[in-house]
């Protein structure tokens, strides 16, 4: 076993002392959970694609009365609206309203999203996918 000096050890402890001290001056972060899923918003559990990873965050701004074409996402997709509310309708789902401040995982299926009140939303949404695969898949472009 080696000697440690008690210089050494005094001197890392007031180091130790100084920066607890000093930060319990600064305001502390805190964070909150606001979703937490295993599955899409239709239930169906979550498959990352394969490829190369590649994750993509966008805002999409919904004008009064503006609705996306029909699409579905091949990956992973969670969204959370910033400001007013969004309908979601979606194949065999009853129809979703989300407002600001909530989360939500898209569906799996074909879908789409429309504003249907009077001030525009804003939607922030967050694909995990890869660089192999698109966002989106319109219905008009999918081959039945």
């Amino acid at each position: 076993m080696r000697k440690i000096s008690h210089a050494v050890v005094f001197a890392t402890a007031a180091m130790v002392l100084s920066s607890c001290s000093s930060s319990a001056n600064k305001p502390a972060t805190s964070s909150t959970v606001i979703l937490k899923s295993t599955t899409t918003g239709d239930g169906i559990p979550l498959v990352y694609p394969t490829g190369t990873p590649q994750i993509t965050s966008r805002i999409t701004i919904f004008p009064p009365g503006a609705e996306t074409p029909l699409h579905r996402h091949p990956t992973p997709l969670y969204a959370y609206i910033l400001e007013g509310e969004l309908t979601l309708l979606a194949e065999g789902q009853p129809v979703r309203h989300v407002k600001a401040g909530e989360a939500f995982m898209e569906t799996a299926q074909w879908h789409v999203g429309r504003n249907d009140g009077n001030t525009p939303i804003k939607l922030l949404s967050v694909y995990a996918g890869s660089t192999e695969l698109p966002l989106s898949e319109l219905a008009s472009e999918h081959k039945h």
